[in-house]
């Protein structure tokens, strides 16, 4: 059974910004080369100001995200890496 990971993280993190509508979880590598892997590589990026959010005091809230999706990766054999950026912002977002 293959897990769909994107959903995972999303529902861990939803929860936790304001908007989360203005998140963005990718998967790196394409899906022949995670069907071949036993390693998952995700982005997820937010604008600058959830960023803090999203990783918490000294990385505790992104290291919860991962443990809790590698559990689920677990079953499958896989491990799950995911990377916490902040967007770009354009100049009127920096201004308000």
């Amino acid at each position: 059974m293959a897990y769909d990971y994107h959903k995972i993280i999303k529902a861990c993190i939803e929860s936790l910004v304001d908007n989360p509508d203005a998140l963005l979880i990718r998967q790196i590598e394409t899906d022949q080369e995670a069907t071949n892997s036993k390693d998952l590589h995700f982005l997820v990026a937010c604008p600058n100001k959830m960023l803090g959010k999203l990783i918490g005091r000294h990385g505790s809230v992104a290291d919860a995200v991962r443990t809790i999706v590698n559990v689920r990766a677990r079953d499958e054999r896989k491990r799950v890496h995911i990377k916490f950026e902040a967007l770009e912002e354009t100049a009127d977002e920096a201004n308000n």
